[in-house]
């Protein structure tokens, strides 16, 4: 059975703060079930909708950080949003990566942390 894009992302996470104890790596929790007001409140706050899933706040070259959308590894399209949403965050100097599955967001997250 594949699994979520939940586990995916939790396994990239322990890897990342497990190899790199200092790097500063966030998720975004943007999705999931919600009633409405919590979902009010949260959009109120400043929740994003199409705002990718995990964070690495390190400066690499030309990039400010590194933002990953999780997907599960055969599935998963981008929405409108996100579209939208990395397409500006590119723009402001950002490097916005689409990850299908653990394995492949680990080695976008060692390709950019090793560039000078």
């Amino acid at each position: 059975m594949a699994r979520s894009e939940s586990v995916e992302q939790a396994i990239v996470v322990a890897r990342a703060r497990n190899n790199y104890p200092d790097l500063l790596i966030y998720a975004i929790p943007n999705g999931g079930l919600r009633d409405m007001k919590t979902a009010v409140r949260l959009k109120s706050e400043g929740v994003l909708a199409g705002m990718p899933d995990i964070v690495i706040a390190r400066k690499r070259r030309e990039y400010g950080a590194l933002y990953i959308e999780m997907k599960r590894q055969k599935q998963g399209a981008l929405s409108k949003s996100q579209k939208d949403i990395h397409e500006a965050l590119r723009r402001e100097g950002y490097r916005v990566e689409t990850c299908h599955g653990a394995d492949a967001a680990w080695q976008t997250i060692q390709e950019y942390l090793n560039e000078e």
